[in-house]
């Protein structure tokens, strides 16, 4: 008798361990794409809160001397502080100031080929369009961030090649009013 049930462990080990490792990969990729999107979600945050604050017609004070306004390449270097995990080469920064017809400012944190880095922006953020319409108290800004998540778990995609990474483009948006 002990014969014949030889091997039936084995067995049992494979049709119940492929699914628990499945289990536990997919687990960790979802948990890790959603700490990625939480802290995209709060460097956006922080990038809004620092333009809204220290915008177009902040005052310099006696205790905070040449400290406003900030620039797109200021914001984007808190934004890369506080974003941990994305790929700066890959990650997208949008700037919108004002209305939907606005022009909108796209760089990347960190610049490779073909791709403008936002430490070339050093000009005052929100720009200032000559009569305040888009700079002044109350109105509009937008921060939209973008970027790609490689994921294991399309490695058991239905005719994925081995050990293939795919990628997931995460984006986080944040917008507020000026308050100077």
């Amino acid at each position: 008798m002990r014969k014949a049930e030889r091997g039936s462990t084995v067995i049992e080990m494979t049709l119940v361990g492929i699914p628990i490792i499945f289990t536990l990969i997919s687990v960790v990729e979802i948990s890790r794409g959603m700490w990625m999107y939480h802290t995209l979600a709060y460097a956006a945050k922080n990038g809004v809160r620092l333009a809204i604050v220290h915008g177009r017609n902040c005052i310099n004070g006696a205790d905070n001397p040449n400290n406003c306004p900030k620039s797109i390449s200021d914001i984007a270097t808190l934004i890369q502080q506080s974003a941990i995990g994305p790929i700066p080469q890959q990650t997208r920064l949008s700037f919108s100031p004002g209305a939907t017809s606005a022009a909108t400012t796209q760089c990347y944190l960190v610049g490779s080929t073909g791709k403008t880095p936002c430490s070339n922006y050093t000009t005052a953020w929100p720009p200032d369009d000559g009569n305040g319409t888009l700079n002044g108290v109350g109105k509009r800004i937008e921060i939209d961030i973008d970027t790609p998540f490689p994921t294991a778990l399309s490695m058991f995609w239905p005719g994925g090649k081995p050990v293939s990474f795919g990628v997931i483009t995460l984006g986080a948006t944040s917008a507020d009013y000026m308050v100077f």
